[in-house]
């Protein structure tokens, strides 16, 4: 059954807060799915095959449309991953490549879902569904079809997701990051942070002189 809401406002951000500052949460409410710009797309589960560097593991199914299985996240037409209490595990893992932030868009967001985001050196962050009220399941509300945006604290990288729940069902889509800069990339930061530096005092320099 579809239990409809009354929403006053069409988007929405919230943030929560996370032990540590290990992992910032934020989120953006849906129907449809209001992307995620300056982020990446990376995985959208049209395929079967994942982009390289990624890598899907446990129990999962796709599915397009809704159906007593598993129900569309709102808004959303294109094939999305779920899985379930009625999939052995209830538990898939997306492995990812090293991430500074991630989000997907996250359907009829109950009390029985939760994710896990898995960190450098074996840190897990974990948000259940009764983390982002009303959470109770509802197929088509703004406020339970969500983006769910994770970016990674100080000397944290995001590895990979682990979706889980304990009813039926829990579905995923679209999923968009930013990678953390190579060793060379930050060189190259660095380096231009001290040109333009450089290039300021002398610009102070020369008006001391004129003066």
């Amino acid at each position: 059954m579809i239990r409809r809401l009354s929403i006053a406002a069409s988007v929405a951000f919230i943030a929560l807060a996370a032990p540590a500052s290990a992992v910032t949460v934020t989120t953006a409410f849906g129907n449809p799915d209001p992307g995620s710009p300056g982020e990446t797309l990376l995985v959208d589960f049209e395929s079967d095959s994942l982009p390289a560097g990624f890598s899907l593991t446990g129990d999962f199914a796709y599915a397009t449309g809704t159906s007593g299985n598993a129900a569309a996240p709102a808004g959303d037409a294109t094939r999305y991953l779920y899985t379930s209490s009625a999939i052995p595990s209830g538990m898939a893992t997306l492995n990812t490549r090293n991430l500074r932030s991630i989000s997907f868009y996250w359907g009829s967001i109950d009390t029985y879902n939760s994710v896990d985001v898995l960190l450098t050196n074996g840190n897990v962050f974990t948000i259940a569904g009764d983390a982002l009220p009303p959470a109770n399941g509802d197929q088509s509300a703004e406020q339970t079809n969500r983006r769910v945006f994770f970016t990674a604290g100080d000397g944290e990288v995001i590895n990979g997701l682990r979706f889980k729940s304990t009813g039926v069902a829990f579905e995923v889509d679209d999923v968009f990051g930013s990678a953390v800069p190579e060793p060379q990339s930050w060189m190259l930061m660095i380096s231009g942070f001290g040109l333009v530096g450089a290039a300021a005092r002398r610009r102070r320099s020369v008006k001391e002189v004129v003066a």
